[in-house]
């Protein structure tokens, strides 16, 4: 992470604008022919003096061609309506926005996937897609079927012009039926909606293959293609020189190619692919994602989702052929996906608008929820090295142009798009995929031009794959790490309850009401009856378990146990005067009613404990103020006083939102937009955080902890129906943790990235004197005792940890010694080489206020939501309070508040 003082962020950026001539390590051009296994399976090499564990050394695998099928269901008509309306597929109560199937019988490890009419195309956000089995009487809960916008054929081919939008391929394992349902956010569900079953057939035999020791059948073919489509590489140069650096480059072995299963061992029928769209493009870079589906597969059902896959991806959605080049599964065996030749730049359907210039190796698993075996990452990193490597680029580079735009050579699929894939535990592992790469991929430095686009800082030294601050404390110099959890935000809606909800006047969650640890649902209709309802554990609601009338109540709130008897409580206004509803040992209410001059508030709010008496307390809200009434503990409130702070919202929900033990609000804005104010524990509430946006449609939002996780979620009316949207867990800063060591004396800090290359990111630290000293992190926030690199750094004017810039895998520094030029410093892994000058002066970066000169910190980051590009976090020096401006396309997003209290450290990096 880098300090980047109103003078570097001068620097920085021009030269990367502009271009500049730095000191870059190139590969040399050099590969070895590729051994592919027609038949055999394929072994995957020890590496670092592990053992290849027998098992993985093979596969059990058909022994010859096995044909899936793929079942249309229709959920809509192809001209609007729905298929239902026939009698055909869909439950009762369809509507334009909302369609559920009818149960469907599967056999086998079945697969799913939902698809829609081509040029029917929604933003991710736009609709939600949902999956539910039956395992004999028991029926599972609802999960999400992941659709990704951006995993596609490129727009403009031929591949794409019948191309259907849709899901990923969802395994549903051995179950007896599947139903899926759609909900968008109020548009038109699209035409011709289509619930695909999946069957991959069964291999009438298979064995169990070792790897071969030459080239299997079939690799003749790939070559009598590629030259007779040698054409196709384009009319651009770029694609053309890159096709004669292929040729040129077969004779020198510097990368060992990994053993790849082929097509024909995982059974690919290789007559329900279009042989007329196979394509070659040119290879500047590779991309990793993942396929969203099973992590607890055999190795002996791995053939099998393979080709549901390649039956999915050609069957219902359109496409040519698998739209991955490679695959791998959770045992590191790499199989080999989109035929054309593996060693051949085939153009797939992976990466939207990048497919042209790349290739892919998707992960079978989902690494949103679990952590990628090692197994699996050094298969991508020999599998990529390779690859790179027949095309003449340095997997450790940074600067790689790829279509339009300029990326590393190894990327996630984030990194191209909107998407969560790869995962966010496989994307944070992208690090160590390059540098397994590097170490399997010799390079000869050379001195080239290149136009760099943007540094790539890595800022981790905790457990989590968010970037972290380094910091020092002003008091006593003591070194800090304030980690980023990914900036608050909430899921998108699950439907709970179908119809009706929009009759209540009030629906609210509240703490057990009916004796089973649970939290319960509480609505108050129109004729002034409230009904309770179990909740579950899954955030669902079971029937009415209990009735009472409150005619004539309104502002009905969820209070918590106000008198300290262990039964929770309501309270509501009555003719103008707050009155509660005590719960009795009979199930019913006692009610009271006690203070005057309620009429003019708009919302009673069971606050929970808010200055950490341990008793529940109230807020009430007008139009521009908030107050609070402390609670007694008997029933009763003190009188109600004013909160400071500005109150411009127009619905408040409770609830522990961040996890920290602490009474929090959510605050919905006239726009839509919900905010977090973080209780503080002592009656009052931090600065507002987020905003989490594509809430504006919700009313009667209450909050409570609902469906797992630490921070309270939120429920509330969309429409007519019932709706929970669970909380992400994520948020701005958490609770600093000790280094362990001190930075007293040091003027500059840097959050520098793994500089000695043990996996771990590390921090530098410079002196008074001009020393300049590596502090070696381990992973959890410690760092080690200081390792001194050496003097000579004092004159270093605007010095920053930029990450690689050389494109040799290893963190660099920049900067502009005492009375020289803008300069480069290359990592070695130990230390730093001498300074190298570049040319060129740099502007501010794009987007942020041309006057700097308000904060004292300006830091460039990774991306705070492990997606697009770099941000920067600020902080205001005189009030302490730190904002981040989110990395765009172009330019930044507006300042969003990250934290409050900074003022206590005078460095960070």
């Amino acid at each position: 992470m880098r300090p980047l003082q109103a003078r570097l962020v001068t620097l920085c950026q021009q030269v990367l604008a502009l271009g500049v001539v730095l000191v870059v390590l190139t590969p040399a051009s050099g590969v070895v022919s590729l051994d592919i296994v027609g038949g055999h399976p394929g072994q995957q090499p020890a590496r670092s003096g592990q053992a290849v564990p027998a098992e993985l050394m093979s596969a059990t695998v058909p022994t010859r061609p096995v044909t899936p099928t793929v079942t249309e269901v229709p959920l809509t008509g192809t001209q609007g309506g729905f298929a239902g309306l026939r009698g055909r597929t869909v439950a009762g109560g369809a509507t334009d926005a909302r369609v559920t199937s009818k149960p469907q019988a599967v056999t086998g490890f079945a697969a799913i996937g939902v698809t829609w009419q081509h040029g029917e195309d929604l933003e991710e956000d736009q609709i939600a897609l949902q999956v539910r089995t039956r395992t004999g009487d028991k029926w599972s809960d609802w999960e999400d079927l992941q659709y990704r916008d951006d995993h596609a054929a490129d727009a403009g081919s031929a591949e794409a012009a019948n191309a259907r939008p849709g899901t990923e391929v969802t395994f549903v394992g051995e179950v007896d039926d599947v139903q899926v349902k759609a909900l968008t956010d109020g548009t038109p569900l699209p035409e011709d909606l289509s619930l695909a079953l999946v069957d991959p057939g069964s291999a009438r035999s298979s064995d169990v293959e070792k790897p071969a020791d030459g080239p299997g059948t079939g690799t003749e073919s790939y070559d009598q293609d590629y030259a007779q489509q040698g054409s196709m590489l384009g009319d651009d140069t770029e694609s053309g020189s890159q096709g004669l650096t292929l040729q040129s480059a077969r004779t020198n072995r510097a990368v060992a190619a990994p053993t790849i299963f082929s097509r024909a061992q995982w059974g690919a029928d290789e007559s329900i692919r279009d042989k007329s769209a196979l394509r070659y493009g040119s290879i500047s870079g590779g991309f990793v994602h993942h396929t969203v589906n099973a992590n607890d597969y055999t190795e002996a059902q791995v053939p099998a989702i393979l080709r549901s896959i390649y039956a999915y991806h050609v069957k219902s959605r359109g496409w040519s052929d698998i739209g991955y080049n490679f695959l791998v599964d959770r045992f590191g065996r790499i199989w080999e996906g989109r035929f054309g030749g593996v060693d051949k730049p085939v153009v797939g359907a992976h990466t939207l608008n990048y497919n042209q210039y790349s290739f892919a190796m998707s992960a079978i698993g989902n690494f949103d929820t679990v952590q990628p075996p090692d197994a699996m990452l050094r298969a991508y990193g020999q599998l990529f090295a390779w690859k790179l490597s027949l095309h003449g680029v340095n997997p450790a580079s940074t600067s790689q142009r790829i279509g339009s735009r300029t990326f590393q050579a190894i990327n996630g699929h984030r990194d191209a798009g909107s998407t969560a894939c790869p995962g966010k535990y496989l994307y944070a592992q992208l690090p160590l995929i390059r540098q397994y790469a590097s170490q399997a991929a010799p390079v000869t430095p050379v001195v080239v031009p290149i136009e760099v686009s943007e540094p790539n800082p890595q800022n981790n030294l905790d457990a989590s794959p968010y970037p972290d601050l380094v910091v020092r404390r002003s008091g006593d110099g003591r070194g800090l790490v304030i980690p980023t959890g990914g900036l608050t935000s909430f899921q998108q809606r699950i439907v709970v309850g179908k119809k009706g909800w929009d009759k209540r006047s009030e629906v609210l969650v509240s703490p057990d009401l009916t004796g089973d640890g649970v939290a319960d649902l509480v609505t108050l209709d129109t004729s002034g009856e409230a009904r309770i309802r179990a909740g579950s554990s899954n955030g669902k609601f079971g029937k009415t378990a209990k009735k009472l009338s409150l005619r004539g109540y309104s502002l009905l709130t969820a209070a918590g146990d106000i008198n300290g008897d262990g039964r929770n409580d309501l309270v509501a206004r009555f003719k103008g005067r707050l009155t509660t509803l005590v719960a009795t040992g009979r199930g019913g209410f006692d009610r009271k009613a006690t203070r005057k001059g309620y009429g003019n508030y708009r919302q009673i709010i069971g606050a929970g404990d808010v200055n950490s008496d341990g008793r529940a307390d109230l807020l009430l809200r007008t139009k521009n103020r908030l107050l609070l009434q402390t609670g007694y503990g008997t029933g009763r409130f003190a009188k109600p006083t004013k909160v400071a702070g500005s109150w411009r919202y127009n619905r408040y929900v409770a609830g522990d939102f961040n996890g920290d033990g602490r009474a929090d609000l959510v605050a919905r804005t006239y726009t839509g937009n919900m905010m977090l104010l973080p209780g503080r524990g002592d009656g009052t509430y931090g600065a507002a955080l987020g905003p989490a946006t594509n809430l504006k449609s919700m009313r009667l939002i209450t909050g409570a902890q609902m469906v797992g996780g630490q921070g309270a979620d939120l429920v509330g009316v969309a429409g007519k129906q019932l709706v929970v949207v669970a909380n992400r867990d994520t948020f701005e800063l958490g609770a600093a943790i000790d280094t362990g060591v001190s930075f007293a004396g040091m003027d500059t800090l840097l959050n520098a990235g793994d500089v000695n290359r043990d996996g771990f990111g590390d921090v530098l630290a410079r002196n008074t004197a001009g020393e300049l000293y590596l502090y070696a992190g381990n992973g959890t926030g410690a760092l080690a005792a200081p390792t001194l690199l050496g003097g000579g750094w004092a004159g270093v004017a605007g010095l920053s940890a930029v990450g690689d810039v050389t494109g040799d895998g290893l963190p660099d520094l920049i900067g502009t010694p005492s009375g020289g030029a803008l300069s480069v410093w290359t990592g070695n892994g130990s230390s730093f080489g001498a300074a190298v000058p570049v040319k060129g002066t740099v502007p501010s970066p794009a987007g942020l206020p041309s006057d700097l000169s308000g904060y004292d910190w300006v830091l460039e980051v990774q991306p705070m939501k492990l997606k697009g590009r770099a941000d920067y976090i600020v902080r205001d020096r005189t009030s302490g309070v730190a904002y981040v401006f989110g990395g765009r396309r172009s330019g930044v997003s507006a300042p969003r508040l990250l934290g409050e209290g900074l003022g206590a450290f005078d460095l960070a990096g």
